[in-house]
């Protein structure tokens, strides 16, 4: 898949931050699980090496990505997640749900920042903090806290790549 979106970039440079921000959005984002932090991380370092946009450009990019999807994944569970608490499914969870919802309640901001460091767990903390009553203002700071040492987090590891790669 990767030399797929490899040989895309390659050959249509003027959408490598349309790519960056989409996979940021999507590796994010709670309906878009399956898409790998790899994946984002791979395309980052494959277009800084062919100089197809600066750090600077690349990180802003990645960081609003990642942003919108998690505020997306947030208001997704503040809208629809009460309802589908109440499907058989959760019902049968309802205990492993109650305490994760009193966990993120007591520690919401922080959970916040740890969860954008976790891959695994990356799109469902704003999903579930959505669901939890946390205040939308309190999550958008923190969600762009967490983006922001994120993105620091992201350049850092694309310097460190292309010093190793090249």
């Amino acid at each position: 898949m990767f030399e797929n979106i490899e040989l895309f970039l390659s050959s249509n440079n003027e959408l490598a931050w349309i790519a960056i921000f989409i996979f940021a959005f999507m590796e994010s984002f709670i309906l878009s699980f399956m898409v790998s932090s790899l994946i984002l991380f791979s395309i980052c370092v494959f277009v800084f090496n062919m100089d197809l946009l600066s750090l600077q450009v690349i990180v802003p990019v990645a960081v609003l990505g990642s942003h919108l999807g998690d505020m997306s994944g947030f208001f997704f569970g503040k809208t629809v997640g009460p309802s589908i608490l109440g499907t058989k499914f959760m019902k049968k969870r309802e205990k492993n749900i109650r305490r994760a919802q009193r966990f993120l309640e007591k520690r919401g901001s922080y959970a916040v920042i740890l969860g954008r460091f976790i891959p695994a767990i990356r799109s469902i903390v704003p999903f579930l903090l959505g669901i939890s009553g946390l205040k939308a203002v309190r999550f958008y700071i923190s969600d762009v806290v967490a983006c922001s040492l994120w993105g620091a987090a992201l350049a850092f590891l694309v310097i460190i790549s292309d010093s190793v790669i090249g």
